[in-house]
């Protein structure tokens, strides 16, 4: 290692350190590391630094700063042909996008991760892209299609795999098999993912491990369980903006189920407004759809109809015929790459 990428290095390495303890000291060390990186300093390291300043960025929310900051590390890989850093990069411009809600931007980012003519791309890519879509497929329903993309990940893990990388597939499946009602199953993997997120203690993971336990003891009608794990998750540090948006989803659920209704309100409207501030278009239609069945529930009907609407208009605003074509054609790129895929078919 050349001496005069020390500094950056160190600053980098703690910055690392410090993700999950000192958040706020993470994002600034990762400011500095980039800054010091620029001078001196490997394009590989200018691209780590750069790398962890934006997930760092990602963590508190700001997606738009995050990607100002990506976008210079991929003009880097690209104009040293640092083809691995290239594939990773264009992966997280697609997290960033379907974030925000843009998910043909998603697709499109993600269908390059799978394209074979990018050789020199991470195995990793690739799994994250098909997370991503099956992510995608999620968010319009099609929970089966969703598992599907993510058992083709499955496939893609081997003994090198990166622990975080199968702690992120595991809890994506669970998510699945639990919208499918397959909740065997999907106890299975979240042991799985939860002996992973445990052992490497990603504690940002581990608070959605505990959102599904507590959403699995929910679906068994064990609500004093259901509670104990909604508290225990509470404690985790949920600083990752998702993270807190998913607690206060599931908490709010769970207060409802036991008629706890004006905390349930709550529960609902604080995640809401978390997803709001950052354009958190994913999430957003769901509270409403949320709060509607709540409002519905309590008797307040113009309440409900006004989050139903709301529900709507963010539902068809994501989900509008141009996706649905966006995903017929990646399925014919797919095809011809012989990676096949699900069938798309658009709601009626």
């Amino acid at each position: 290692m050349d001496l005069s990428e020390s500094p950056a290095l160190a600053l980098l390495e703690r910055s690392k350190q410090l993700t999950y303890t000192d958040p706020n000291a993470s994002l600034a060390l990762a400011t500095e590391a980039a800054l010091r990186a620029k001078t001196g300093c490997s394009p590989q390291l200018q691209i780590a630094a750069l790398h962890q300043q934006m997930s760092m960025l990602f963590a508190f929310g700001q997606i738009h700063e995050g990607c100002h900051v990506l976008l210079p590390a991929l003009v880097i890989a690209e104009a040293h042909d640092l083809e691995a850093e290239r594939g990773d990069l264009l992966h997280h411009l697609g997290v960033a996008h379907y974030t925000l809600g843009e998910y043909s931007t998603a697709i499109d980012y993600w269908s390059d991760c799978l394209d074979l003519g990018n050789a020199q791309f991470a195995n990793e890519t690739r799994i994250n892209a098909h997370i991503g879509l099956g992510q995608i497929y999620f968010a319009c329903s099609r929970f089966a299609d969703a598992l599907h993309h993510h058992r083709q990940a499955e496939c893609r893990i081997n003994a090198q795999t990166d622990h975080e990388l199968q702690a992120r597939l595991c809890i994506n499946l669970v998510a699945d098999l639990y919208a499918l009602e397959d909740f065997t199953a999907a106890q299975v993997v979240l042991n799985q993912a939860e002996s992973i997120t445990r052992t490497i203690q990603h504690l940002e993971y581990l608070g959605e491990v505990f959102t599904y336990k507590s959403l699995l003891a929910l679906a068994r009608g064990q609500y004093l369980e259901a509670n104990t794990f909604i508290q225990e998750g509470r404690h985790l540090v949920h600083f990752w903006a998702w993270g807190e948006i998913s607690w206060h989803i599931v908490n709010g659920r769970t207060q409802q189920a036991q008629g706890q209704w004006s905390a349930a309100v709550t529960s609902f409207m604080s995640a809401l407004d978390i997803s709001t501030r950052m354009g958190c278009g994913h999430k957003i239609f769901l509270i409403h759809q949320f709060l509607a069945g709540l409002f519905r529930e309590m008797g307040q009907a113009p309440e409900a109809e006004y989050h139903h609407r709301l529900y709507q208009e963010n539902f068809h605003r994501l989900l509008d015929p141009q996706l649905f074509a966006r995903l017929t054609q990646l399925e014919q790129q797919l095809a011809r790459r012989n990676l096949p895929v699900p069938p798309v078919l658009v709601p009626a």
